[in-house]
């Protein structure tokens, strides 16, 4: 039996992985150019594969309908993803650094997971992270070349990175019941652990591309790493509320991702 308290925190990473890679998906077709079609395609079935790993365990089921129900057929108050993930990031350039900032924290939550004492999770770890290291490689090299080629290229870099890192704090926003995950062995790290170590990896990146602008966004994150996690998620968390509280986007969102279950919930496709 998984208690309540390690259930909200197994649901919060499946919740984001499902909509990453809902939203992921949605760029073939639209990307740049082909190979990046074909690239952010891939990343989006492996993140909807890990959240399909994590639903199975949280259903303690592999029936693909059952599974479904849950994915997409809950109330938009039963979903624990952030607003990181929620977010439409419909231009080329935010959907690209929200790649790189999801990325970047997403190895950091399932090496948290690594020694958890359920063993159903401890188990899908090591195929999560094999995958997660080209996940990141195609971040980093992708916007390391982008932020290199035009001013103006690395000006829409800069913008998008100014208005994601205060929302990508979200992520790092703690479930209410955190200390009793921790009690548990579920995890080996708490939120604000794990929110200044990638506060420091994505500083220290952005400082090693020349990214300067960006990194005042909430207190200058080269040299107040506390101070400015500590600010973001305050702020974060008045709005996204220990992750209960829904983004404005997520309504059309969850319709969106609806449309093709709501023909009949009832069919096997």
């Amino acid at each position: 039996m998984i208690s309540p308290a390690a259930r909200n925190h197994l649901l919060a990473l499946a919740d984001d992985e499902h909509i990453i890679g809902a939203r992921h998906a949605r760029w073939i077709g639209l990307g740049p150019f082909l190979e990046e079609d074909l690239a952010f395609c891939s990343i989006a079935q492996d993140e909807l594969g890990h959240a399909l790993s994590l639903y199975e365990v949280l259903l303690d089921t592999t029936d693909d309908r059952l599974i479904d129900h849950f994915a997409l057929l809950r109330s938009p108050e039963d979903y624990r993803s952030c607003w990181l993930v929620e977010a439409p990031c419909s231009t080329w350039s935010d959907a690209l650094v929200r790649h790189w900032l999801y990325d970047e924290a997403e190895v950091l939550r399932w090496q948290a997971l690594s020694e958890s004492s359920i063993d159903a999770i401890a188990r899908r770890v090591d195929q999560a992270l094999r995958e997660e290291v080209f996940h990141r490689s195609h971040a980093d090299l992708l916007l390391s070349k982008v932020l290199t080629t035009t001013t103006e290229a690395k000006a829409a870099i800069e913008d998008s990175l100014g208005r994601l890192l205060p929302i990508a704090a979200g992520m790092w926003d703690p479930l209410v019941d955190e200390a009793q995950t921790l009690d548990e062995g579920v995890m080996n790290a708490t939120a604000a652990e794990l929110g200044q170590r990638w506060w420091t990896r994505v500083a220290d990146q952005l400082t090693s591309w020349g990214v300067t602008a960006s990194l005042g966004t909430n207190g200058a994150l080269g040299t107040a790493i506390d101070t400015a996690i500590d600010s973001a998620i305050a702020t974060s968390s008045a709005q996204q509320r220990n992750r209960m509280a829904r983004s404005p986007e997520f309504d059309e969102l969850l319709a969106s991702i609806q449309e093709v279950i709501t023909i009949d919930p009832s069919a096997r496709w």
